[in-house]
């Protein structure tokens, strides 16, 4: 047998009483198991935004914070929440904006995804029609989609004033133009020939008609009765990569997006606080149009206990586990190392949490100490007391 041994790759974490690894590997949490630690004051600014924006004025955020602060998992925890809890607000999640206006439009509509926009045709053509269960009965034949389809391109390039794309919208959910149709919503060039299937004059191809395309949607998901349009965009700290009138335009499109949006719609920023100050400094223009921010700073520690104690009470074994310490197989020693090694950094701590667990689990460790932990962990820890202690 070679060095390498692929062949059981299950493992069982009973020894600490748990399911699994609760700590995500890289740090970044999967977006089905959001945990989030207790920070009041940050969330009830969030909460303040979205309301307001849900009351009618349109409001905006950036949230500003250090690398593995826990910008992503904000985002991330802000867009479950709205699904779990509201089903009038279409929620967008966009790891990065782009580099163009037309790029962050193109991101917009795959984040949303092709299904998603399907159902919201089907939604426009049960409201306009008044019939129930449509996609249903178009599939068994009781209506004809032909018919219905000839009433609703008239109502759709109503509410949209961009006929284009209006009519290419209501084509996704025909089976012969669906991909087409979709590589040009999503702002794909196509070549002539193709625009003439769909029966189309132009691409979506400039930051102009990126910008009417998503006015003229947005236009179209509040007829079907959404509130708010919440668009989160991370790691808005690339467009200081861009070149100088790229990044203008790019900021100038979303600029726009405020403008034309008075109401309906909620844009979340997060962003490095160099990356911010510059565009502070440089763009009033589009920085002035978001009136309110939250830091996000490192944890403290008993935050850190919280979190840490959270992830672990989660992915228990047994349901009543009253009985078990809530940061088992940790100790209040080993909790005080990870935390000083992590800085209070989110991704670190997590980081460190997930190696501990399998370290631990492999060297067949009841406990983990501190004592433990700098020995089944020595790249972590030693680097760390060399960098605090001199050691």
């Amino acid at each position: 047998m070679g060095l390498l041994d692929f062949r059981d790759v299950h493992k069982s974490y009973e020894l600490y009483k748990l399911k699994s690894n609760p700590f995500p590997h890289a740090g970044t949490p999967d977006e089905g198991e959001l945990l989030y630690v207790d920070r009041e004051r940050e969330l009830k600014i969030i909460e303040d935004v979205i309301k307001s924006a849900l009351r009618g004025h349109s409001s905006h955020l950036l949230i500003i914070g250090n690398y593995g602060n826990g910008k992503t998992h904000t985002l991330r925890y802000i867009k479950q929440q709205l699904e779990l809890q509201r089903d009038d607000v279409m929620v967008v999640y966009i790891s990065n904006p782009g580099d163009s206006f037309t790029a962050l439009y193109s991101r917009f509509f795959h984040a949303l995804g092709l299904k998603t926009v399907e159902s919201l045709i089907w939604l426009f053509l049960e409201k306009i029609s008044k019939v129930s269960n449509l996609e249903e009965k178009v599939h068994n034949g009781k209506t004809l989609l032909p018919e219905l389809l000839k009433r609703a391109v008239e109502k759709i390039c109503d509410i949209m004033d961009y006929e284009d794309f209006a009519t290419t919208l209501l084509k996704l959910i025909l089976d012969d133009y669906k991909l087409l149709s979709w590589r040009y919503i999503t702002g794909e060039p196509l070549s002539s020939e193709q625009r003439k299937v769909l029966d189309v004059i132009s691409n979506i191809d400039s930051d102009d008609k990126a910008l009417r395309a998503f006015i003229s949607f947005k236009r179209f998901v509040h007829f079907l009765g959404f509130k708010l349009v919440c668009i989160l965009i991370d790691e808005f700290e690339s467009v200081q990569t861009l070149h100088p009138r790229a990044r203008q335009r790019l900021l100038n499109g979303i600029r726009h997006i405020i403008d034309l949006s008075p109401t309906g719609l909620c844009l979340i920023i997060a962003c490095s606080p160099e990356a911010w100050s510059s565009i502070f400094s440089e763009y009033h223009a589009f920085s002035e149009r978001i009136f309110r921010r939250v830091i996000l700073r490192p944890l403290t520690k008993d935050e850190a206990y919280m979190f840490i104690a959270s992830y672990l009470s989660h992915q228990r074994t047994q349901h009543n586990h009253d009985d078990i310490n809530a940061i088992y197989p940790f100790t209040e020693d080993a909790i005080e190392l990870i935390y000083r090694a992590s800085e209070g950094n989110v991704r670190r701590l997590l980081m460190i949490c997930n190696q501990a667990i399998d370290a631990g689990l492999n060297r067949g460790c009841p406990i983990l100490d501190a004592d433990v932990l700098r020995r089944i962990l020595p790249d972590i820890f030693i680097e760390y007391r060399r960098r605090y202690h001199g050691k």
